[in-house]
């Protein structure tokens, strides 16, 4: 076609070599855009043949292409692309999600776009991931329907993304900025939110295929099995929360939120939720804290109130649901000393403001503790204010307390506590063994 300044050739499929391996076969189109090469590779040849078919069509009917891309026009102007879709999808479930998983989808959807581009699309302008956290999949944004100039122009039309694509973008997005991995849970959660934006996109009749379904790239393996030689003891726990109790400052109220987690087996999140009338703390003997929910702080931008922390239902359970944790004498007496020198009407673990304390709050406390008791080198110097609630788990474990009891205190499902801590059965197997020593005998 010539006509408009614009010269196109569309050349004749170029076939795979005959001795090449089945699995590495690609069937190559090629044509040519006022004097300049393009190339586009499909694994089957019905695909390739299709392709270029369209490019015949749009020459045939006088179409213009694309220079940059090399690409009809009109292809570049009709249909769903994926960014436009996604802001769509993720405004159709924000209000269904509380702040953490609205937060998570956002970093998501973040690690996808730039990569989820047309072919010959120029690099990425150095602004794109930060306009797109802070506008581009801020939900009611001033930006929102104003996307920039690269991304109207070069994110992918649905239609067009292929396993490649996607395979490429998985890669990416499943890589550190220092090239290292990102953790294998990481990893699944992005590829299965992937897989939810295209299959709703199918059903809505903005996509025709979901090529998610023919991609070669897989999960990471994970092991839920916690390392039992990371394990805080009962002992290790109490002396790290005593250790940050007896200081002088406002952070010995961070004291009462590690022996929470690390002796009673609670999450964090629902330890900092924890108002007064929801302790029961005796003079003496066991005591009885009742959750009724949690506190996470996910940020101000992704909670409904516009606040950094927000009121959410216990950890996939309906809400106004409670669950009753006793707490050892050893715990109560602590936790009674605490309330004496931190009271607060509406909160058992306030920050030095009185309002809900966040991760932000009692980190640096924490931090400082560890190295203290746990300098580097040491088998607990690298373990979180999350990690003490293994300490919770396994002394229970360990003293006989039932998996199903366990489970119930901790909040979790009994299949889920005995993948996690299958490590605690196995640093016990000499003491079975011996046990079923005895057994034999007495047979």
């Amino acid at each position: 076609m010539s006509g408009r300044n614009q010269t196109v050739h569309v050349f004749s499929l170029v076939l795979p070599a005959a001795d090449c391996p089945k699995d590495r076969r690609r069937y190559k189109v090629k044509w040519r855009v006022d004097g300049r090469d393009r190339t586009r590779s499909f694994k089957t040849r019905a695909l390739a043949d299709r392709f270029r078919a369209d490019l015949l069509v749009a020459v045939s009917n006088g179409h213009r292409f694309e220079p940059a891309i090399g690409l009809p026009v009109l292809w570049q102007r009709s249909g769903e692309t994926w960014f436009t879709w996604s802001q769509q999808w993720l405004e159709l479930k924000w209000p269904q999600w509380a702040g953490h998983s609205r937060r998570s989808a956002v970093e998501t959807l973040v690690s996808f776009t730039p990569w989820l581009v047309a072919a010959g699309a120029s690099s990425p302008p150095a602004q794109l991931t930060d306009w797109l956290r802070e506008e581009g999949y801020r939900v009611g944004s001033a930006e929102w329907s104003k996307p920039l100039p690269w991304l109207a122009r070069w994110s992918v039309l649905l239609d067009d993304l292929t396993p490649e694509l996607l395979e490429r973008a998985l890669r990416q997005a499943s890589t550190k900025r220092d090239g290292t991995a990102v953790a294998a849970t990481v990893a699944r959660r992005r590829k299965n939110l992937l897989g939810s934006v295209l299959a709703a996109a199918v059903r809505r009749g903005m996509a025709q295929d979901n090529p998610m379904h023919r991609i070669e790239w897989r999960n990471p393996s994970t092991d839920l099995t916690v390392d039992i030689s990371t394990v805080p003891t009962a002992a290790e726990v109490f002396a790290i929360a005593d250790n940050v109790a007896a200081l002088p400052t406002g952070g010995a109220r961070y004291g009462a939120l590690l022996a929470l987690v690390g002796i009673a087996g609670t999450r964090p999140s629902e330890a900092l939720g924890l108002a007064p009338n929801d302790l029961h703390l005796p003079t003496s003997g066991w005591g009885l804290a009742r959750l009724s929910g949690a506190s996470p702080a996910p940020g101000a931008r992704y909670t409904n109130n516009g606040q950094r922390v927000e009121r959410k239902a216990l950890k996939q359970r309906a809400a106004n649901t409670v669950r009753e944790v006793p707490l050892a004498p050893e715990l109560v007496s602590r936790l009674r000393a605490h309330m004496d020198r931190f009271a607060s009407p509406t909160l058992v673990i306030p920050s030095a403001g009185g309002t809900p304390a966040t991760s932000f709050n009692y980190t640096p406390v924490w931090l400082r503790a560890r190295v203290k008791l746990w300098p580097p080198g040491h088998p607990l110097a690298a373990i979180t204010v999350y990690d003490l609630r293994h300490s919770a788990a396994t002394t229970m474990l360990r003293a006989g307390v039932s998996p199903a009891e366990t489970a119930r205190r901790l909040g979790h499902s009994v299949d889920v506590l005995l993948r996690i801590y299958a490590g605690v059965a196995t640093d016990e197997r000499a003491e079975a063994n011996l046990l079923l020593d005895r057994a034999f005998a007495a047979s």
